[in-house]
């Protein structure tokens, strides 16, 4: 299977961040990490299948020799629109196109500058997530993901295995860009609750990165 790096880093912020940070549970209200997974799973057939979709003149963008295809779109946008609630957010197909060729270009900041993921940083974050695993709503949420998309949990453990670089390699950025700022501003640098400022600090660094890669990124299409 051909695997994108947007599947998987989606699944992996929203079980882990609502099991440690939220505390959502996982039949609270609307089950979305099945849907979750059985969006994966349509996107994964898709993939499989090498449909039309798919095809090498059917992409949205690109950046770096790097396509992203409207099928890779619409999996995002799904994920990024679901609620515990069931209440459908709004983000938009723009919109999601340009998070995920934000993550794209973040990541290829984070590697230029030298915050690669190491080999032991990839292996703490499968750890953890085992250690979420082991817990009981850790265990439910990733079952009723691997459920609905049609995997094992082995899989699911080399899904984020794969997706663990980038994940690990844009978080070491943005944490330095963070720590830079706190110390520029008098700031407490923290992982959990960290200063508003800071965060919007971060916003603007990713914005400004976006900015100055734009006409390195090729549109092919006008996803409105």
């Amino acid at each position: 299977m051909k695997r994108r790096h947007f599947f998987v880093i989606a699944v992996i912020g929203v079980c882990l961040f609502s099991i440690f940070i939220v505390g959502v549970g996982a039949s609270d209200h609307f089950n979305i990490y099945k849907v979750m997974g059985e969006y994966y799973n349509e996107a994964r057939a898709q993939d499989d299948a090498s449909i039309t979709v798919y095809n090498e003149s059917l992409p949205v963008a690109e950046f770096h020799g790097e396509k992203i295809y409207q099928a890779d779109i619409e999996y995002y946008n799904n994920v990024n629109n679901l609620s515990p609630t069931g209440v459908a957010n709004t983000q938009t197909t723009q919109e999601t196109l340009t998070e995920v060729l934000q993550n794209m270009i973040l990541y290829d900041e984070a590697e230029r500058l030298g915050y690669s993921a190491t080999q032991s940083e990839i292996e703490s974050m499968v750890e953890n997530t085992k250690l979420a695993y082991s817990m009981p709503e850790g265990k439910e949420i990733i079952d009723q993901f691997c459920q609905g998309a049609n995997i094992t949990v082995e899989q699911y453990f080399e899904c984020v295995e794969d997706q663990a670089p980038r994940v690990i390699a844009r978080q070491k950025l943005l944490n330095a860009v963070g720590m830079e700022f706190c110390e520029e501003n008098g700031l407490t640098f923290t992982k959990v609750n960290p200063p508003e400022e800071m965060l919007e600090a971060r916003e603007a660094y990713i914005a400004e990165l976006f900015a100055q890669a734009e006409d390195e990124i090729i549109y092919y299409t006008d996803t409105n």
